[in-house]
């Protein structure tokens, strides 16, 4: 996927029925003269994962933070700096349909996430995915050692986007994946069967599981901390899949392991770097005494044929 990027339009409905249609949500103004904001989701469509399709697809009760600042004035995201109380906001997209609405109670007086536009004046947002709360610092702490759930662990930032005024009532949030993506698709070679894969584990060595994300200047920092990452694996066997953080180390060591009792695990050094944004696909044979990598590509979450390695 090249530059592939989730947009959200932000639609801020100045009176009963403007900037939408029949089919999205609206927004009324206030008796303060204050209108709410309404957030609509437009992603494509890719292929399936073993979770739900993370790439490009929205998720049921999926949820993003939502800053609001003023704008103009340089100081970024800032407690200082957020206006109208619009700090770390959470909307949710119920229906996974990307129609985003403040997560909480239905009536607006009872619903502390909805973000109100100033009745004059410009600001800037921030968003990211998937929603926390608390943070400290407007950092996002990241964590990858647990993989059972992709969705938890996707991180995507949408940036700043600027100079947003009831005027110029639609607002673009471009919403990019953060980490690294690494896919197996697995079938059985000299030896095995399908039923062999069922129990099958795959781990890669010595990854970095520990970073923090400033939200104010879009920075990744990782930490020190490394650890086995062990792969979300389908219970055929036939898919295993990892979000990792981004490593400057130009080899990774994976360990397949049958768990049958009677052969021994097997490795396969993958010799790429991961780099943020980056999903890497390869297909796996797997025999009885080695791994065969029949084909590699690299997608933009960039797209790079691969060779063929063998793992013994």
């Amino acid at each position: 996927m090249k530059n592939k990027k989730f947009v959200l339009y932000v639609a801020l409905a100045a009176s009963l029925g403007a900037c939408s249609n029949d089919n999205e949500p609206q927004s009324s103004p206030v008796p303060d003269g204050r209108t709410a904001l309404t957030v609509q989701g437009e992603i494509g469509t890719k292929g399936a994962s073993a979770s739900r399709a993370i790439d490009t697809d929205w998720g049921y009760n999926d949820k993003i933070g939502v800053f609001m600042v003023y704008s103009g004035n340089g100081a970024g995201l800032t407690q200082e700096n957020i206006c109208g109380g619009a700090d770390n906001k959470c909307y949710v997209t119920t229906g996974g349909d990307g129609n985003f609405k403040p997560d909480g109670a239905e009536t607006e007086g009872d619903n502390t996430n909805i973000i109100y536009f100033p009745v004059v004046g410009a600001v800037d947002f921030y968003a990211y995915y998937p929603f926390i709360s608390p943070l400290t610092d407007y950092t996002y702490p990241l964590n990858v050692t647990v993989q059972s759930s992709q969705e938890a662990i996707d991180f995507m930032y949408a940036g700043k986007v600027e100079g947003c005024t009831k005027e110029n009532p639609k607002v673009g949030f471009k919403f990019v994946h953060k980490l690294s993506k690494l896919v197996l698709v697995i079938s059985p070679g000299d030896g095995l069967n399908t039923a062999d894969l069922k129990n099958l584990s795959i781990t890669v060595g010595d990854q970095p599981i520990k970073a923090t994300f400033n939200l104010s200047n879009g920075t990744l920092a990782c930490g020190a901390d490394k650890s086995d990452v062990t792969l979300l694996t389908t219970e055929s066997g036939t898919l295993s899949e990892a979000i990792l953080l981004p490593d400057a180390a130009k080899s990774r060591v994976l360990t397949f392991d049958l768990n049958n009792g009677n052969d021994e695990p097997f490795t396969w050094t993958m010799d790429k770097t991961l780099d943020a944004g980056s999903k890497y696909m390869y297909e796996v044979k797997l025999h009885r005494t080695r791994a065969e990598i029949i084909g590699a590509t690299i997608n933009d979450w960039t797209k790079v044929n691969g060779g063929e390695v063998d793992a013994q």
